[in-house]
């Protein structure tokens, strides 16, 4: 998926266009390719050697993470993926998580007062003329309070981005903004940081991802309408206006 092309529930009903087939696939490819170059990577520095250089940089070493986070968060073109993925090796997980959570925070907020502060244009840039346009009707349709936020913070993480360039035209405050951005953010981002240390380091686990992410595709489409159906009611229960 673009960055320029967020998944975003665009139309004028309460509905939400399925995800397409080559799309799912190619996003579950992209996933398996970024830990199966993860591992071979640790495999070949090794992870002693890693977190050795991590250590050896002291707190310069959080500080790059961090900060390279967030740029992944306001410039489209940069993914987050792999330095995620990577963080629970070098760092460990539970730091790792917060590292990245934290990174994720800041570029959002940057986001949110590039768009507050100076408007559609400079978005723009950033992200499209098309991308823009899908942002002026999520935050005119779901971004309500700190609550549709947080459903979106938990349900859209892939797109958290774009969605922080929608807070900065609506009327959601920046410290609500913070707040449940760092505190939703936790639970999505420990999950993908604890899969990349534990992929990056077994082989078996990463077998086991390549099966499971196989078997969750096929389930998709077995059974395909069932579950845009279930993801059209749980959105519309918790990101539609109160």
């Amino acid at each position: 998926m673009s960055k320029s092309e967020p998944a975003i529930p665009t139309t004028g009903s309460d509905s939400v266009a399925p995800i397409s087939t080559p799309v799912l696939l190619v996003s579950g490819a992209g996933f398996l390719g970024l830990l199966t170059l993860l591992y071979g990577f640790v495999n070949a520095v090794g992870i002693d050697q890693l977190q050795l250089m991590i250590a050896d940089a002291g707190f310069w070493g959080p500080l790059v993470f961090v900060s390279l986070k967030a740029l992944t968060f306001t410039f489209a073109p940069l993914s987050a993926g792999p330095i995620q993925f990577a963080s629970g090796v070098v760092f460990g997980v539970i730091p790792g998580t917060l590292y990245s959570v934290v990174g994720e925070v800041i570029g959002g907020a940057i986001n949110v007062l590039i768009a507050r502060l100076l408007g559609r244009r400079i978005v723009r840039r950033f992200v499209g003329a098309e991308a823009l346009l899908r942002i002026d009707r999520f935050y005119e349709r779901y971004l309500d309070d700190w609550k549709s936020l947080l459903a979106a913070r938990l349900l859209l993480f892939s797109v958290y981005d774009f969605i922080s360039y929608a807070v900065g035209f609506g009327h959601i405050r920046l410290l609500v903004y913070i707040a449940v951005s760092f505190i939703g953010g936790l639970i999505p981002t420990y999950i993908f940081v604890l899969i990349g240390s534990r992929a990056a380091q077994s082989q078996d686990v990463l077998l086991l991802l390549y099966v499971g992410t196989a078997l969750a595709f096929v389930v998709y489409l077995l059974f395909r309408r069932q579950i845009s159906g279930l993801i059209v009611r749980l959105r519309s229960m918790l990101v539609s206006r109160h």
